[in-house]
């Protein structure tokens, strides 16, 4: 079957052509001496000229007041999918219509993640938040997930829980005892694929071979058992990656303040750590374009220091005026909305019987960058 394919000539679609039309031996893989040519052919396709429309069509869909489409420029060699299985070992991955570069959307979010975490978070992360010292309370807010062995100890930060969401952990109750958000919560941005920019690349072509050459063949292989040496013949394996160059449309859903803090958390995270596999040896970097980044809403600028996202006025134990208002998830719960915009919520206690619209006078008990926990009696002093 694979023959009568390959008769038929290279097919359009760099995924079809980089797996189903390779050039395979009886070996399944793809003959050293076929490999060259094969991925030179690879990287001359072009991008179809339908996908225009398709992108045109795809951005044009992000018209919600918090959405956000800002370009970036491939400032390395980008490759996404190196783990897929392929005919040379070293896979790609590409939209699935199209044929096009993309970056899942799930890769992006957890790039970002690690990066809050580790550039924001506190230095001594096995330190409960109500523990920090007073230095790093405000980065205590940006802490990730605590692990210990494959269990969730503890839930994350309240500017991460914000952005990612959070599961259910071990210490969810001694969290809630300290006046902290706890248990499983969904994330307020939602990363969407990034897509390639239809005519960013050479004569639209935005793939292009590389090369990776294993010096030490008999000691990764572990089969001769042999340590390094100078001896050993150089092993080059060829591949696919995208072009320096390229241009890339990234795109957030949320709530606006969230998803201007989550395009500058990005960008910074893109130019420094960079996406995709090889990152370590520069591949995946990217730079802004040169019009500027924002389509929508606000230009960004991501080299102001430390995130500062819209944040709830009022502090723990204040008392305010709040007014009971719709559940916007549509799930039917007992929410009220304080001045300031933001919603509240009872945790531990039943809510007054407050008609919607109405208002009524309450205790702060908590304060996260999500909104209150509210109560009926005063809170104490947060002890420290």
């Amino acid at each position: 079957m694979r023959q009568v394919l390959q008769s038929v000539g290279t097919p359009d679609h760099v995924g079809l052509a980089y797996d189903a039309w390779a050039p395979v031996g009886e070996d399944g893989k793809v003959p050293d001496c076929d490999r060259a040519s094969w991925l030179s052919a690879l990287a001359a396709i072009a991008i179809p000229p339908e996908y225009s429309r398709s992108f045109e069509r795809w951005k044009a869909s992000f018209s919600a007041p918090g959405d956000r489409l800002f370009e970036l420029v491939l400032a390395s060699r980008l490759l996404v999918g190196h783990g897929n299985s392929s005919a040379i070992d070293l896979g790609i991955t590409v939209h699935h219509t199209w044929g096009v570069p993309v970056i899942p959307g799930s890769a992006l979010k957890g790039l970002v993640a690690h990066f809050v975490d580790t550039v924001y978070g506190p230095d001594d992360a096995a330190l409960p938040p109500w523990e920090q010292p007073d230095t790093e309370l405000a980065r205590a807010d940006y802490q990730g997930v605590t692990w210990r062995d494959r269990r969730v100890e503890r839930g994350p930060g309240a500017v991460y829980r914000a952005l990612f969401g959070a599961p259910e952990a071990g210490a969810d109750e001694a969290m809630r005892a300290q006046g902290f958000d706890a248990g499983a919560s969904s994330g307020l941005v939602m990363f969407h694929d990034a897509l390639y920019v239809p005519n960013s690349g050479t004569d639209d072509s935005p793939f292009v071979a590389d090369v990776l050459t294993v010096h030490q063949k008999a000691y990764y292989d572990g089969s001769g058992g042999s340590w390094p040496n100078d001896y050993d013949s150089p092993n080059p394996v060829a591949f696919l990656t995208v072009r320096p160059g390229a241009r890339v449309l990234f795109a957030l859903s949320g709530p606006a303040d969230w998803t201007e803090l989550t395009e500058r958390l990005l960008i910074d995270a893109l130019k420094k750590w960079g996406v995709g596999g090889k990152t370590s040896a520069g591949y995946g970097r990217f730079v802004t374009a040169e019009k500027g980044t924002a389509s929508r809403g606000e230009s960004s600028d991501p080299s102001r220091g430390t995130p500062n996202a819209a944040r709830p006025r009022h502090q723990r134990g204040e008392r305010i005026t709040v007014r009971r208002v719709d559940d916007p998830t549509g799930k039917g719960k007992v929410k009220f909305r304080a001045a300031d915009g933001f919603l509240g919520h009872f945790a531990e206690e039943a809510p007054p019987q407050v008609p919607i619209g109405e208002a009524t006078e309450i205790w702060v008990a908590n304060v996260s960058a999500q909104g209150y926990t509210l109560t009926l009696r005063q809170p104490k002093e947060r002890r420290r």
